[in-house]
């Protein structure tokens, strides 16, 4: 379930960033940029953190497993994706309530985006990550697939990629070049 709601969650902020780049584009095949030294940001996308919890919340409501469930993304900067929710598990047949939250890293490399998961919390308790590394791993390829794939649909024929992604406490940031 947790690599679901990630891939999910990674998705919808990447989608967000590749939308509001299409939008302003107007749907033109072309982009006219001053030539940018190769690497260097020519655009900035900054996505506000409200924005990204109500697509959040939107994308989980299609979803039957999460129906109710309203999850928090909260960012913080300079990388920090934090993903909290609140669910019913059934343990031994008794119903009980958990919270998890997941705490993500994001980087830009070579044109891609990486994702590390820092940390998983159930409630108070700190869930140890050595025991999980090779699902944490899968969990982290399956957000970069998803997240790189949606960035180049979004950006097929601009000859634009990212650069670099980085976070506030309030919103996302994702910078485009050549």
């Amino acid at each position: 379930m947790i690599k679901f709601l990630a891939g999910l969650i990674f998705g919808v902020i990447i989608g967000a960033a590749a939308m509001f780049f299409i939008s302003a584009l107007g749907g033109r095949s072309g982009v006219a940029v001053a030539p940018p030294a190769v690497g260097q940001a020519v655009i900035h996308v900054s996505i506000d953190q409200s924005y990204l919890n109500q697509q959040l919340t939107r994308a989980l409501a299609t979803q039957p497993q999460f129906k109710g469930v309203k999850p928090t993304l909260t960012l913080q900067g300079p990388n920090a994706v934090i993903v909290s929710v609140d669910i019913q598990a059934n343990v031994n047949g008794t119903l009980v309530k958990v919270h998890p939250v997941v705490t993500m890293q994001l980087l830009v490399e070579n044109g891609r985006i990486h994702t590390n998961v820092a940390s998983v919390n159930i409630g108070a308790l700190n869930v140890p990550l050595e025991p999980f590394q090779a699902q944490i791993n899968q969990l982290n390829r399956m957000m970069e697939e998803q997240a790189n794939s949606a960035v180049a649909n979004g950006l097929a024929g601009t000859g634009l990629k990212i650069v670099n992604v980085t976070t506030t406490n309030n919103s996302l940031s994702v910078d485009l070049g050549e």
